[in-house]
């Protein structure tokens, strides 16, 4: 008889096999990346992504006074420059103490990743076309087929928003 074993998340693991990597970069577990949206401003997190952390020399074991780099996208950088203690200032509040006492801009193109980190959550569809859609779905006798289409209605009737700050749905 085969010997069965419960299945094991990743997530549990996830700072192990990515701490190397985001220290190397000077990103403890790589929080910064993660909560750039909720650090920055959705405003600031739409146009500009962090790229590192360079800490004084004998200083990296202690993690503080770094120089946060941002890649900002052209035509941005200004306004990230106007910002800039304000971002200090957030940053230094999430971590608790003073880990980045100064920031630097490189002006180009974001990576892909980074605009899906940014992105909001879609707002949900307003009671009418709620209402719309339960109506339609009443004949259904099928529970789960019924269940499955109010899902995929309800995402197709919620707006999001583009990078450029649009409506991507209009619903």
């Amino acid at each position: 008889m085969a010997d069965i074993r419960p299945v094991k998340t990743l997530t549990k693991d996830i700072r192990k096999l990515t701490r190397a990597s985001f220290e190397r970069y000077g990103f403890a577990y790589g929080e910064l990346l993660n909560q750039w949206a909720e650090i920055a401003g959705p405003e600031l997190a739409n146009v500009s992504a962090p790229e590192r952390i360079r800490w004084p020399r004998g200083t990296a074991k202690d993690k503080m006074g770094g120089t946060l780099v941002i890649r900002v996208e052209p035509g941005h950088g200004l306004t990230i420059q106007h910002d800039k203690q304000r971002i200090i200032d957030r940053i230094n509040g999430y971590y608790g103490y003073a880990a980045v006492a100064d920031l630097k801009v490189m002006q180009g193109k974001l990576p892909a990743d980074a605009r899906k980190r940014t992105q909001p959550p879609p707002t949900e569809p307003d009671e009418s076309r709620l209402e719309q859609l339960e109506a339609k779905l009443h004949e259904i006798g099928d529970d789960k087929l019924k269940g499955a289409l109010r899902r995929l209605g309800k995402g197709a009737l919620s707006k999001s928003r583009n990078p450029a700050g649009g409506e991507d749905n209009q619903g």
